[in-house]
């Protein structure tokens, strides 16, 4: 049972890590912040480690009845968030990836809710993990011990990938800063640039869906 269990945790972490690519998130977090003290940066990326794991979490235990009950389909949520998270890409590569200066001075007073929106959803947990979530719920039996070991392995996949996030984010810096002002711009518009065609790839994900293309 161990091994089922830990073979079912590391599935759920490798179907979420390239999703969230921390690796790749952690320049536009760092650029995002760039205004803020490395102590609140780094309060800021245990919050959304924490946030993205109780969003997903979330997710896996209600997210299926969720869409049911509002008749939204996952081609549709999709859609929407392939959208937010094409703007924000966007918007980065146009030389906006920071907040204004009230912006930040907002984040230092609201950061327990500006941690959630934007930072974690979308710009982190946004609709590709939310729908690779939604295909981890089990579909057994709550009768069913083996519907139980599921959950609890998906949710133990989880929290690895939530704490993958706070790692990068919150270490990644010391890398980062070493390359110098150019270098992590350069990273930083890199990264952009992937979570645009990120964005574009989970919008045509949900177009495919809403036609039924394989």
């Amino acid at each position: 049972m161990l091994h089922e269990f830990a073979s079912l945790a590391a599935f759920s972490f490798l179907a979420l890590f390239p999703i969230l690519n921390p690796p790749a998130m952690a320049p536009i977090f760092l650029d995002m912040t760039s205004a803020l003290p490395d102590e609140d940066r780094h309060h800021l990326a245990w919050l959304i480690g924490k946030y993205t794991f109780m969003l997903l979490f979330c997710v896996l235990v209600a997210g299926g009845w969720l869409l049911k009950i509002f008749g939204i389909s996952v081609p549709v949520i999709r859609i929407a968030g392939g959208l937010l998270l094409f703007n924000t890409a966007w918007q980065m590569l146009n030389n906006e990836a920071r907040f204004s200066q009230a912006e930040q001075e907002e984040l230092k007073t609201k950061m327990t809710a500006r941690a959630f929106f934007p930072m974690t959803m979308p710009v982190t947990a946004g609709p590709g993990s939310i729908a690779v979530t939604l295909t981890l719920v089990p579909a057994g039996s709550l009768l069913n011990s083996y519907t139980w070991l599921k959950f609890a392995a998906d949710a133990a996949g989880i929290a690895l990938a939530a704490l993958s996030v706070f790692f990068f984010y919150r270490y990644s810096e010391n890398l980062l800063r070493r390359l110098g002002r150019a270098g992590a711009q350069t990273i930083s518009k890199i990264s952009a640039f992937i979570l645009l065609a990120i964005g574009v790839q989970i919008i045509w994900d949900g177009i495919r869906g809403l036609l039924g293309l394989s």
